[in-house]
C-alpha cells in the first residue's frame, strides 16, 4: 500500500484510547521521537554550529520508562534506557540498532527482517501483545512510521485492533505543527482597506479567523499577531520576500518593533531565531535564507517581553523566570490546573504545576490563568465539532500540550497584558512525566499538591542508579523527590513536590545542585 493508504489503514484499525478513572491496561512503551519534529535535523545542526546537540532521541526513550510499571513492557536500544527499565523493574526488549536515530526506522528494518525469517526481538513483542489483547501501545507520536510499524504488528499478531494513547494519524500529521496558528503573509495582505480601521484587538481576530485552524475547525483561541510563510514549492527568493512582507505587516498594522521567526514543525525551541530588529531587512532576509534550506513553513510571530515570577528557594537563589504557561490534554480531556515552563533560552527546562491558587498565590493575574484554561477546553472541542468531521480529525485528539505567552507587545497595543497560544505540541510531551510523578505522589499518600520538574546536564559519569540514591536522601517526611532520567551529558531530570509552587521548584533546584556537585550525595 501507499502512504495515503496507510493513513486510511490505521485509521480504521488503530483507535485512540481514553482511560476511564481507575481503569488501568497493559501498555507497550513505544516512544522515540519523530521526524515530524525534525530533531535529527536540529541535533545535526547543533553540531555543524560547534554546539552540544539535545540528543531529542536518547532522552526521548529513556524518559518514557518512567511511564511504566512492571506489568508494561517498553522497547529500546541505549544504556540510559536499558539503565531506568532495569532500575524500575519495567521488562524490556533491547533492538540493538544504534545505527538509526529514529527507533521507528530501526524497528521497520527489523520487521523487514522478521518478514525474512530472521530471529528478531520482535517475537517477544508479537507474543507479548498476543497474551495482552487490551494493551496500550504508548506512543510519542503516531507519524507514518509508526502506522506502518503498528500496522505490521496487527498482522503478526493476529489482532483487529490497537489502542494507543497518541493522536489520530490525522491530528498527529495534520496539526502537531505551528502553522495553522497564524494566517499567510498572502491571506493577510488580502484584506479588505476598512482593516485599517480596526483596534488592535479586531484586527487580530479577523486576521486569525484566516488562520487554517479557524478555517478548517472553527477553533478562535487567544494568539499573538504574526504570519505564516509558506515553504512547501516555493523558492528562496519568494520565501524571503514573504518574511520581508510579514516583517511590514507587523510593523504597519500593529506598530511592532520586534519579532521571533519561528519553524513550524521543530520542537523544544530548536531553530527559534528570536527578538529580530523588523527594520533590519538585512538582517531578516539572512535568516530567511537559513530557513528556507531546512525546508518547512516558518512564522514571524511577534515579540513578547514576558511577565515573569519568582520560582526557587535561598539555597539555589529565587529568579524571575518568564510565565510561559503550558495546559494540556491527557486521555482526551483538559488535564487539571497549568505548568509554568522553565526555560533555558528556548529550550524547555522542567514545569511547575500550578492550579488556580497556586497561580494567584506567585502574584500572577487570575485573568489570565482563566484565559488559558477556556483556550484549552476550546482547542479540545474544536476536534470534537462538526467541523472536524470533514477534516478528518473528529475525536482524534487525545493528548498534547499547547503552550501561551503571558506579556506586552508594546506598540498599539500599548502596555496591555496580553495571553497568546504560541506552540501547539499535538503529541507525547515532557510535562506528562510532571503528572505521572504527581499520580506517584498521590499513590503514596503525599498530601503536598504542588510540584517541578527540572531538566538539566548530568555529569559525564552520573547515573540514574546515583541520582535515585541523592534524591532518596534528600526526601523529607510528607514529600517525594525522584530521578526521572539520566542521559550522561545529555539530559537528564528530576522531580519533587511541595506545599505550594514555590517550596516545589526550591526542592528540585536543590536536588539539581546536589547532582551537578562533584561528589553528589550519599
Amino acid at each position: 500500500m501507499d502512504t495515503a493508504a496507510v493513513a486510511r489503514a490505521a485509521g480504521e484499525a488503530v483507535r485512540p484510547y481514553r482511560a476511564r478513572p481507575g481503569s488501568t491496561a497493559p501498555s507497550l512503551l513505544l516512544h522515540t521521537t519523530t521526524p515530524l519534529l525534525k530533531a535529527f535535523d536540529g541535533d545535526l545542526a547543533a553540531l555543524l554550529s560547534g554546539r552540544e546537540p539535545h540528543d531529542v532521541t536518547t532522552y526521548v526513550e529513556a524518559r518514557s520508562v518512567y511511564l511504566g510499571t512492571p506489568d508494561d513492557l517498553t522497547l529500546g536500544r541505549t544504556a540510559p534506557w536499558a539503565e531506568a527499565a532495569a532500575l524500575r523493574g519495567v521488562p524490556a526488549v533491547d533492538i540493538g540498532d544504534l545505527d538509526h536515530y529514529y527507533l521507528t526506522h530501526a524497528l521497520l528494518l527489523m520487521a523487514e527482517a522478521h518478514e525474512e525469517r530472521a530471529d528478531t526481538p520482535l517475537r517477544h513483542v508479537i507474543d507479548w501483545l498476543r497474551d495482552r489483547p487490551d494493551a496500550v501501545v504508548r506512543l510519542y507520536a503516531l507519524d507514518v512510521e509508526t502506522q506502518i510499524f503498528l500496522l505490521w504488528l496487527l498482522r503478526r499478531t493476529g489482532l483487529a485492533e490497537l489502542a494507543t494513547d497518541a493522536n489520530s494519524p490525522a491530528v498527529a500529521t495534520g496539526w502537531n505543527r505551528k502553522n495553522h496558528i497564524h494566517p499567510t503573509v498572502a491571506d493577510a495582505r488580502a484584506m479588505p482597506a476598512s482593516t485599517s480601521e480596526l483596534s488592535p484587538e479586531e484586527l487580530l481576530a479577523a486576521e486569525q479567523r484566516l488562520g487554517r485552524a479557524h478555517r478548517r475547525l472553527g477553533l478562535t483561541i487567544p494568539v499573538l499577531p504574526g504570519y505564516t510563510i509558506a515553504r512547501t514549492g516555493v523558492d528562496q527568493d519568494a520565501f524571503v520576500a514573504d518574511v520581508l512582507d510579514a516583517a511590514a505587516l507587523l510593523r504597519t498594522r500593529y506598530g511592532l518593533s520586534r519579532a521571533a521567526l519561528k519553524p513550524a514543525d521543530a520542537g523544544d525551541g530548536a531553530r527559534i531565531v528570536g527578538n529580530l530588529d523588523l527594520a533590519d531587512t538585512d538582517r531578516l532576509a539572512a535568516e530567511a535564507r537559513t530557513a528556507h534550506a531546512v525546508g518547512d513553513d516558518h512564522l514571524l510571530e511577534a515579540w513578547v517581553t514576558f511577565l515573569t515570577v519568582s520560582l526557587g528557594g535561598e539555597e539555589t537563589g529565587a529568579r524571575r523566570v518568564p510565565v510561559v504557561p503550558s495546559g494540556h490534554i491527557r486521555h482526551g480531556q483538559v488535564a487539571e490546573g497549568l505548568t509554568l515552563q522553565m526555560l533555558d533560552g528556548y529550550s524547555w527546562r522542567g514545569n511547575d504545576y500550578v492550579d488556580e491558587a497556586g497561580w494567584t498565590a506567585l502574584g500572577l493575574p487570575r485573568d489570565a490563568y482563566r484565559t488559558v484554561r477556556a483556550a484549552l477546553e476550546a482547542v479540545r472541542e474544536a476536534f470534537r465539532g462538526p467541523q472536524s468531521v470533514a477534516d478528518g480529525s473528529h475525536g482524534g485528539l487525545v493528548t498534547g500540550g499547547i503552550d501561551f505567552a503571558v506579556g506586552r507587545l508594546g506598540g498599539a497595543f500599548g502596555d496591555r497584558l496580553l495571553v497568546g497560544a504560541i506552540d501547539f505540541n499535538l503529541s507525547a510531551h515532557g510535562a506528562e512525566s510532571l503528572r505521572t510523578f504527581r499520580d506517584r505522589a498521590r499513590e503514596q499518600a503525599i498530601d503536598e499538591p504542588y510540584a517541578s520538574t527540572r531538566v538539566f546536564l548530568p555529569p559525564a559519569d552520573r547515573t540514574l542508579h546515583q541520582m535515585t540514591a541523592t534524591a532518596r536522601s534528600m526526601t523529607v517526611p510528607g514529600a517525594l523527590l525522584e530521578a526521572v532520567a539520566c542521559v550522561p551529558r545529555r539530559w537528564g531530570m528530576v522531580a519533587a513536590t511541595g506545599a505550594d509552587p514555590a517550596v516545589a521548584a526550591a526542592r528540585a533546584e536543590a536536588l539539581v545542585a546536589a547532582l551537578t556537585t562533584p561528589d553528589p550525595r550519599p
